[in-house]
């Protein structure tokens, strides 16, 4: 039996058995690289759902909050038609009498009512932003007979940025203090939580 046709015979089941490895191998990836893609593609539509969900309940939230803010809109609207539409009745009333008979009813001061405007008016009647800054310098605010006391804070606001953004600041400083301090509580508790088992 020759020597060589025997070597000849082993390289080609040694191929053999190094092809067949190869192609056992080229198979295992390709189920691994198809796993991989059907697990993407399942990230990528769990993601996709969550963004869909995410986007819904933002949309319910704003939705609310802006119908609730049309209403409150429409509200100070109605009163403000239904102040005019009284200060024209008696207004008219007085002119259709005769100029010695008394004046009817009370006679409005609205000045007087624009200078009195409460802190919870002009409060509803600025974002939440500015109402902050609004209960720090309220007690300086005066209203008076030709502008509200909502519209003497927003000249002032107009003419102080730097304050109210100083003021805003300092409420962003105390809020993030804040939620540090409530980390690190919640990180102390979840060690010693740990530390217990």
């Amino acid at each position: 039996m020759p020597i060589g046709l025997d070597k000849k015979r082993l390289h080609r089941e040694i191929e053999r058995e190094r092809r067949a490895k190869v192609a056992e191998r080229v198979t295992q990836l390709g189920l691994q690289l198809k796993a991989a893609r059907e697990a993407r593609r399942g990230s990528i539509e769990r993601i996709r759902l969550q963004c869909r969900a995410a986007r819904e309940r933002l949309r319910t939230t704003c939705g609310l909050r802006k119908e609730r803010a049309r209403l409150e809109g429409e509200e100070v609207i109605q009163a403000r038609r239904r102040e005019i539409q009284e200060e024209r009745y008696l207004d008219k009333l007085q002119r259709s009498r005769p100029k010695s008979a008394q004046p009817l009813g009370r006679m409005r001061n609205v000045g007087r009512e624009r200078e009195a405007e409460s802190d919870d008016e002009v409060r509803r009647n600025l974002s939440p932003d500015l109402a902050s800054v609004f209960n720090k310098v309220r007690r300086h605010i005066k209203g008076s007979e030709r502008r509200s006391r909502t519209e003497a804070f927003l000249e002032w606001a107009e003419e102080n940025p730097d304050e109210i953004y100083a003021m805003q600041e300092q409420r962003a400083a105390r809020e993030i203090e804040r939620l540090v301090k409530e980390y690190q509580r919640e990180t102390r508790r979840t060690a010693s939580d740990r530390e217990s088992f």
